[in-house]
C-alpha cells in the first residue's frame, strides 16, 4: 500500500450529503463509541436499543424481532435478555450491545472510536476477539481509533499515526511496529511494546 499524508483523496463531508445518500449512509457506515451508556438511551431495554436503527429504516416488526435475536447471539449475549433494561449490564456487556446495535443494519464499515479504552484488559481481549470473529464472518472493514497501539496492532492490517491533527506515518502494521520513522510513532510503539506481554498473556487466557 502506498500512502502519502499530503495526498489525501477529496471527499464530501457527511453533513453535506443529501437525498438518497443521506438515507443510505447509516446502512453502510456505523459507529461504536468509547462509552456505550452515553450513546444509548438509559431508559431503553435491549430490544429498544438494538431495534431502533431498523425502526428508523422502516423495517417491519417481525423482521426487527428476528434480526435483534440473531445479532444479540452473535455478540455473545443471550436472546433471553432482550427485555432487560441496559442499565442492568456491565461495561463489557454494554459495549457488546453497542456493537450489536451498530451491526444490526449490516454495514460495510464500522468506525470504533476508543471503543475498548474504558474496559479492563481481560474484557478488552474478549471484545477484540469478538470483533475479529465478526469481521471474518461479515467481511467488515474497521476504522479503529485508539491511543493504544498494542490494541490497534492486534486488530488492524494498516496503521496510520496522527500527530497534531495530521497523519504523519502510515503503512502495514508490521512495518510501523518494527521500523517506526516519526518521533510520535516511536513513542507509541515503545509504549505498545511495554504493554504487549500483558496483552499476550490475557489473550491466551480469553481466546
Amino acid at each position: 500500500m502506498t500512502f502519502s499524508p499530503n495526498k489525501i483523496p477529496q471527499t464530501t463531508p457527511i453533513r453535506e450529503c443529501g437525498g438518497r445518500s443521506k438515507f443510505d449512509l447509516p446502512r453502510r457506515v456505523q459507529m461504536v463509541f468509547q462509552d456505550p451508556l452515553t450513546s444509548m438511551n438509559p431508559r431503553f431495554t435491549v430490544t429498544q436499543v438494538i431495534e431502533e436503527p431498523l425502526l428508523i429504516q422502516a423495517v417491519d416488526r417481525a423482521e426487527r424481532k428476528r434480526a435483534a435475536r440473531e445479532i444479540v447471539g452473535e455478540v455473545g449475549l443471550s436472546p433471553d435478555w432482550l427485555n432487560r433494561p441496559i442499565m442492568d449490564f456491565s461495561g463489557g456487556q454494554c459495549q457488546r450491545l453497542a456493537i450489536a446495535r451498530a451491526l444490526i443494519l449490516r454495514p460495510q464499515l464500522l468506525v470504533l472510536d476508543e471503543a475498548l479504552t474504558g474496559l479492563d484488559l481481560s474484557t478488552q481481549a474478549q471484545i477484540a476477539n469478538l470483533l475479529l470473529d465478526l469481521q471474518s464472518a461479515h467481511s467488515l472493514t474497521y476504522l479503529f481509533i485508539s491511543h493504544d497501539l498494542a490494541l490497534v496492532a492486534r486488530i488492524a492490517d494498516t496503521l496510520a499515526v496522527m500527530y497534531q491533527g495530521r497523519i504523519v506515518e502510515a503503512g502495514p502494521v508490521s512495518t510501523i511496529m518494527t521500523a517506526p520513522k516519526h518521533e510520535e510513532t516511536l513513542r507509541l510503539v515503545t509504549a505498545a511494546r511495554n504493554a504487549q506481554s500483558a496483552w499476550t498473556a490475557i489473550s491466551e487466557i480469553t481466546a
